[in-house]
């Protein structure tokens, strides 16, 4: 009886836990890492990679990489050292735009 009790617990948390972790699609979330380089990245299938072109000309990108698959579901972008925390989310916000569906992120990573 106490293990059902428990099973029936644990379900009617689960949605709980599920809203609790959830958030917008598209929108930006920043992370309070330690100093180090700014990154943008973009989780999920782009509808029309021709779109984020201009994003991606921005002087301050110094590497980008999708993954190989089609439609690419995976970029990432790392900045130059002298970018800054608005600059990573200008480059966001230009990815979250035009990247159709995909979720946007940006970090600082140790360099």
């Amino acid at each position: 009886m106490k293990s059902r009790t428990r099973h029936l617990m644990a379900l009617a948390l689960l949605p709980l836990a599920l809203v609790a972790c959830g958030k917008t699609p598209n929108e930006a979330t920043t992370s309070s890492a330690p100093p180090g380089r700014w990154h943008v990245s973009v989780l999920g299938p782009r509808e029309n990679d021709a779109s984020i072109e201009h994003c991606l000309e921005d002087p301050l990108i110094e590497e980008a990489i999708q993954s190989a698959n089609l439609p690419s579901t995976h970029l990432s972008i790392k900045l130059l050292e002298t970018a800054t925390q608005k600059e990573a989310e200008r480059i966001a916000d230009c990815l979250r735009a035009n990247a159709g569906s995909g979720e946007v992120s940006i970090t600082r990573q140790r360099n």
